[in-house]
């Protein structure tokens, strides 16, 4: 790594999804994110599943927004074609175990070989691109990075990945936030070292920047000082390993309990601790932490 520096790279999932996104939020979030002076990573949903239509027909407002927040430093990836459950992967048990992951548990258990012999890496492209040219067309710029939605992952789509994109963020370093999601508060952190971080990121050598867990997740006041905990273990560790530590979040469910004070005490947190350790933190997007780690 450069320097000293420590990058803190905060993203935001499910710009564009019906149910999920509001645009009132989003640009609450954007105020925020000015406020905290935090450059972020939001992911947008290309297709809307429901009608079918381009994302810039159902949300016409949408990417002049986009356009001007990329102006102030945020950058756009992509998150997915339509947001379903199976388009490029198969979700990993740590989501379908939610529930209201039922259907989908039942479904990818029962057409496993089925989804595996679909999710080849020609037919990854072919979507990946599908989605890609829609977003861009609508956007006006190139969209370089990537992230599968609720975390699906298969070979075809990383080989498709290390292919056609500069990065990707589809994988998970902390599951441990999973858990809390199931109410199963007593199951400790998973310890986060350097073995796991290569394990994870091989999937995409020098383009794989795995996000540590959302952990604002629609959060409540009685679980939110043991899911600070748990943030600030991440943080920590991610400090000493000397890998980005990467949040995620969601544009309406960040806002549906505690999640923006959650985060406002989070960053606080990081600027002691990297003052502490005689580090220089940079909340920058995953665009700018991919190029830092290929240069």
């Amino acid at each position: 790594m450069p320097n000293n520096e420590f990058y803190f790279a905060v993203t935001v999932d499910d710009v564009a999804l019906q149910g999920w996104y509001s645009e009132s939020n989003f640009r609450k979030l954007l105020a925020f994110f000015t406020e905290e002076k935090v450059n972020a990573t939001f992911f947008v949903v290309p297709v809307d599943e429901e009608t079918d239509k381009p994302f810039n027909e159902v949300f016409p407002e949408l990417p002049e927004i986009i356009r001007e927040a990329r102006q102030n430093g945020h950058a756009f990836g992509q998150h997915g074609i339509r947001h379903n459950r199976f388009e490029l992967g198969i979700p990993p048990a740590m989501v379908l175990d939610l529930p209201h992951e039922t259907e989908n548990k039942r479904f990818a258990e029962t057409h496993k070989q089925e989804l595996e012999a679909e999710h080849t890496k020609e037919n990854c492209l072919k979507r990946l691109k599908y989605g890609r040219d829609i977003l861009e067309k609508g956007l006006g710029f190139a969209v370089k990075g990537f992230r599968a939605p609720a975390a699906q992952t298969s070979d075809g789509m990383f080989a498709a990945l290390r292919e056609a994109y500069d990065f990707d963020s589809s994988t998970c370093f902390q599951e441990t936030g999973w858990d809390y999601l199931l109410d199963k508060l007593d199951v400790p952190p998973r310890e986060l070292d350097m073995e796991r971080w290569k394990k994870i990121t091989s999937v995409n050598p020098g383009k794989e920047f795995p996000g540590s867990c959302d952990y604002t997740w629609f959060l409540p006041a009685e679980r939110y000082n043991i899911t600070m905990k748990l943030a600030k273990h991440d943080l920590d560790a991610c400090m000493a390993l000397d890998v980005p530590f990467v949040t995620v979040s969601h544009v309406d469910p960040v806002f549906n309990g505690e999640g923006i004070r959650f985060l406002r005490e989070l960053f606080q947190y990081a600027r002691e601790k990297a003052k502490a350790m005689g580090k220089e933190l940079v909340f920058a997007n995953l665009e700018t932490v991919a190029e830092k780690y290929n240069n």
